[in-house]
């Protein structure tokens, strides 16, 4: 089979590079005939081709240890070799994040980022960027021997203490293996930190990046790479094994780092991820594993694997709450040597060829539309810089000088009355705005009128008076009607706070529209105050009151001051509460409403004062 998807976008990749490139060619060689390419110019152009040169097609895999991504990669991109380039297989897994690419300028061979640089201040970008802390192995590509000699590091691991390990941050799991019967607390772990391949491969000359790493604890143990590497990657592949499902580890970290969320409520909601910036697949691998009952006729059986297939597809796409064509069962195991072998039929078992077209068809574009429009705004600038040169020459100073001669008699009266609408619209805002805080006395008092209703001192005051009424009654009949006066009295002010809101509301509300009819702003809303869940609230307490208070055991145990401390634990708790928040959100309400008048004025008086300084300004020039 051929990556015939795959080929054709790195080919529109190189295609759109060349293309780029030549026009940047023809400018500079245009300008520099012509005496116009300024130093200034010629930086900004071999800048942009730089840029250009530089552009690459990045693909993450990710998942846990062992899922066959080393084996995926090799089946996708390298099985024309006609060998495993990365190590795969039983004790052969990748240890470090690898990235593999191609740069001709640069030697064939293997970087290596020491493990012991963790210890070192530096940023893994840092690090990344500084050639001293490398280790580096040159290999021949067209010897499979050497090749995989050098490879082979991929997958070291060195032994050190504990202590260390801890120290170095690779104590996780997933990083750190303890070593059995050891007499000191030792642990192995990886030799490398990061590896760099770079290998002449058609693809990855193309322009082709792809980044191995090596399971989710790497995405922990290095941040950074979390944070940049992997979001800013054209396509991310996340692999898991078709027959263990969806861990919790993968699920923490697909919501956490992949899932391209920002809170638990986006998470929730299924808020899809932005398909243009980054493309998404996740790859249930390893389905030629899968045992299902046998059946004596062989086609059901197949039949029977292929529903137990789409069953395990589906339900990962509703752990992920991702669309299932996002969602692609492989066998890369079953692909590579089916690709290695010639054997097509095989290969188209192993479905490969799904994820092969999804990557192609679906590789995002927009780093590349956006760095077009960068690079041709550059070209612009370098022609339109070149233009002002040549009408400078074509012109001569008097010419100008009597072209703005006649251009300023003609906008002179034009400028005079664009600066008188622009002082008259001033000063009707500085009037609005002397209107809007007149009300400011008005806001204050019904602020007060407010605060008074939900005061919390005047509603613990009535409580007090009601227990001290409820200590003092001799009689049930005398306790319950305390109750029910209380309860009646706090409805009143629950009543009468609704009503004052509605009419500061409806106070706001006439001078908010009045300003937005007069100046042409957005449509002006006050914002709501909602006061059912207070009655929510003192109905519990109301129910609570009559069951409590009601009963005549309860009344005949309890007498005077027991019953004044039951009143105050189910009753008044409850209604200081009300209060208390009542209080706090109407004071917050109300300094909104007069923030909310005043603010869009304020902002279109500096607007017009910007216009008024540009409009003198043009008069002066």
């Amino acid at each position: 089979m051929t990556k015939a998807a795959i080929t054709e976008r790195l080919a529109d990749l190189q295609s759109w590079r060349y293309g780029l490139d030549s026009q940047i060619s023809r400018v500079r060689e245009f300008l520099h005939t012509h005496e116009f390419l300024t130093q200034n110019i010629d930086a900004a152009l071999r800048e942009a081709s730089m840029l250009v040169a530089s552009e690459r097609v990045t693909i993450t895999f990710v998942g846990e240890i062992s899922r066959g991504k080393s084996e995926l990669i090799n089946g996708l991109f390298f099985a024309d070799l006609g060998r495993r380039l990365l190590p795969s297989g039983p004790g052969k897994s990748t240890r470090c994040v690898t990235e593999l690419r191609f740069d001709r300028d640069v030697r064939t061979g293997l970087k290596l980022l020491p493990i012991e640089t963790r210890e070192r201040p530096e940023r893994l970008k840092e690090l990344l960027d500084e050639g001293s802390h490398w280790r580096v192995i040159f290999f021949d590509a067209d010897n499979p021997d050497s090749t995989a000699r050098a490879l082979a590091a991929l997958s070291e691991t060195k032994r050190i203490s504990l202590t260390d390990a801890v120290a170095w941050g690779l104590h996780g799991e997933g990083i750190a293996v303890p070593v059995v019967d050891s007499p000191t607390a030792l642990v192995d772990v990886p030799r490398w930190r990061y590896a760099v391949v770079n290998f002449p491969h058609p693809l990855l000359d193309a322009g082709l990046v792809i980044i191995d790493t090596p399971g989710l604890a790497a995405l922990s143990l290095e941040p950074e790479l979390a944070r940049e590497r992997v979001p800013n990657a054209d396509a991310l592949v996340m692999v898991f094994d078709i027959t263990q499902g969806v861990a919790k580890s993968d699920l923490a970290m697909w919501m956490g780092y992949l899932g391209n969320a920002s809170s638990y409520r986006e998470r929730a909601m299924g808020h899809a991820t932005d398909e243009s910036k980054q493309m998404r697949m996740v790859v249930l691998n390893k389905f030629d594993a899968l045992e299902v009952p046998p059946h004596a006729d062989p086609l059901e059986t197949n039949r029977e694997l292929l529903r137990e297939i789409d069953r395990r597809l589906r339900t990962a796409a509703d752990l992920l709450r991702i669309d299932p064509m996002r969602v692609i069962a492989v066998s890369a195991r079953q692909g590579l040597l089916g690709k290695l072998a010639n054997d097509n039929d095989q290969a188209v078992k192993s479905r490969l060829y799904q994820l092969e077209r999804s990557l192609g068809v679906n590789l995002p574009r927009n780093r590349q539309a956006s760095l077009t429009a960068a690079v041709l705004s550059t070209l612009s600038n370098s022609l339109d810089a070149a233009q002002a040169v040549l009408d400078n020459q074509r012109f001569d100073a008097l010419d100008g000088l009597n072209r703005l001669s006649i251009v300023r008699e003609k906008n002179q009266n034009l400028m005079l009355s664009v600066v008188a609408q622009a002082g008259a619209r001033h000063d009707l805002l500085d009037a609005a705005l002397k209107e809007v805080r007149a009300t400011k006395s008005i806001h204050i008092r019904l602020s007060e009128e407010l605060a008074a209703i939900v005061d919390v001192g005047a509603a613990r005051y009535e409580a007090d008076r009601t227990k001290a009424a409820i200590t003092r009654s001799l009689l049930s009949a005398n306790t319950v009607e305390s109750v029910r006066k209380y309860f009646t009295l706090v409805s009143e002010k629950l009543a009468a706070l609704e009503l004052k809101i509605e009419e500061i509301r409806e106070l706001f509300k006439a001078v908010g529209e009045n300003m937005r009819d007069e100046f042409s702003l957005g449509k002006y809303e006050v914002h709501p105050f909602p006061t059912q869940r207070f009655h929510t609230e003192l109905q519990k307490a109301r129910v609570k009151s009559d069951t409590e208070f009601t009963k005549t055991s309860n009344l005949l145990v309890r007498r005077g001051g027991l019953l004044a401390e039951q009143f105050e634990e189910l009753v008044v708790s409850r209604v200081m509460q009300i209060f208390t928040i009542a209080s706090r959100e109407s004071s917050t309400w109300m300094r909104g409403l007069y923030t909310s008048l005043e603010t869009p004025l304020l902002e279109l008086r500096d607007q017009t004062k910007q216009r008024v300084a540009s409009i003198e300004q043009i008069k002066v020039a």
